[in-house]
């Protein structure tokens, strides 16, 4: 999988509280920690994902964290946003795809990326379109994070 979740709290997600609109991209697996590598192969894509995606469920817990005390009114919402966050999500294509697929630089590699890529955000927006800008789709107190 594509792995290019580089920038921490201070860089994306911290100032996007005070933004209308916010762009941070994770395109590494977020998949469910009950599920255990096995083989040989599956263990070293674990710690890969593990590595690449610490950062950024430490900081999708604090936002569910924020959100948390804005719902409860323990912060003004005048002083805090709150953040809609959306997930496109397509582990359904991506899943066959090691870790180790984040150096394949084949265009044919390439293209099928970027085709399995349109056709879920195609579809997500279909099912989300009007909630952009308006709510969050991605439930982050209840995600498994």
């Amino acid at each position: 999988m594509l792995g290019l979740w580089s920038k921490a709290w201070t860089d994306v997600i911290a100032p996007s509280f005070s933004l209308y609109r916010t762009n941070p991209l994770n395109i590494n697996p977020l998949r469910d920690a009950r599920q255990m590598p096995r083989t040989v192969r599956e263990i070293p894509n674990r710690l890969n994902e593990i590595t690449f995606n610490s950062t950024l469920l430490r900081e999708l817990r604090a936002v569910a964290f924020v959100q948390r005390l804005i719902g409860e009114g323990k912060f003004s919402p005048d002083e805090y946003k709150n953040v809609h966050l959306h997930r496109i999500d397509a582990s359904d294509v991506l899943d066959d795809h090691e870790a180790s697929s984040k150096s394949n630089a084949e265009w044919d590699f390439f293209v099928q990326l970027r085709d399995a890529g349109r056709r879920t955000a195609r579809s997500w927006l279909a099912a989300n379109y009007e909630a952009i800008g308006v709510r969050g789709t991605m439930d982050v107190q209840s995600a498994r994070l």
